[in-house]
């Protein structure tokens, strides 16, 4: 029953952050509840995490259109986008792939692996690049599309939702400040994660994670009982992480972005070290 209480409030702590500084949640939910090790298959949290980021993300993004916040460069972020639904076809295969292929712990331990690299690019960037002002200002909507894929892809694939890789991407090649890129982030989390959902519904990971009797654990069985939990809270946590990051400027944005991904990269450490100790013992 401990769950009941700690799952919430890991949700409603990184919507609330996923909302301010423009990271979607997914990157904080996902690993998070894989650390625990509640479920038995990374399919599930994968599924619970895709599903708070579209609910709390589109939360976010109607709060800004209803408030009237400046959204430039939101034309780029559409273009991202659109490439990104590309991008999450590919990283929904790849995902499946290796799923297939290993077992749940590798699969973590290739995920968080590729995740703490891109995540320590995105801290070098933001420490020793942009303080210089190294940044581009892309302009070719073919370019920004090829781009979306990539960011699509490790969405997907990594169950991320984007995160602090779509800001990164955003501040390097398309000149934007910290709460647009924050703001843009956002509507690019939007298109991947929604195209993660109708792969799910067209490959069959739907039916098999609501064909609950056949699931292998009784805490699998109930892994639907989370998802109405959690996705109302993520909501929750979406508007207050709205109302925040409309109160703060730049710098207080960009603190809250560089402290989470410190902290996601600590946790994706704590990942590998408990999933490789799994594997040993199995070996």
């Amino acid at each position: 029953m401990v769950y009941y209480f700690i799952f919430p409030l890991v949700v409603i702590i990184a919507s609330i952050v996923g909302a301010i500084a423009g990271i979607g949640g997914g990157v904080i939910i996902r690993p998070v509840l894989d650390a625990f090790n509640y479920f038995s298959t990374p399919e599930i949290t994968n599924m619970i995490s895709t599903m708070c980021v579209v609910f709390g993300t589109s939360t976010s993004i109607i709060r800004h259109i209803a408030s009237k916040s400046k959204i430039e460069n939101w034309k780029t972020a559409v273009f991202l986008g659109i490439g990104a639904v590309v991008g999450g076809v590919i990283g929904q295969y790849l995902f499946q792939f290796v799923k297939d292929s290993s077992n749940g712990d590798v699969l973590i331990i290739i995920q968080s692996a590729i995740l703490i690299a891109l995540l320590v690019f995105v801290l070098i960037y933001m420490k020793l690049l942009l303080p210089k002002g190294k940044q581009m200002h892309i302009k070719n909507f073919i370019v920004t599309s090829i781009i979306g894929i990539f960011l699509g892809i490790c969405s997907t694939f990594l169950g991320i939702g984007g995160g602090p890789i779509n800001v990164a991407v955003l501040l390097l090649f398309f000149g934007m400040d910290m709460k647009q890129a924050a703001i843009n982030s956002l509507i690019t989390i939007i298109f991947s994660q929604l195209s993660k959902i109708v792969m799910a519904g067209i490959d069959g990971t739907f039916i098999t994670l609501f064909t609950i009797n056949e699931l292998p654990t009784q805490a699998d069985q109930s892994w639907w009982i989370f998802l109405l939990i959690l996705v109302p809270i993520s909501i929750i946590g979406s508007l207050l992480g709205t109302f925040f990051n409309k109160k703060m400027n730049n710098k207080g944005v960009q603190i809250v972005y560089m402290a989470t991904t410190v902290a996601i990269i600590i946790i994706n450490i704590y990942l590998i070290v408990m999933s490789s100790l799994r594997l040993g013992e199995i070996i």
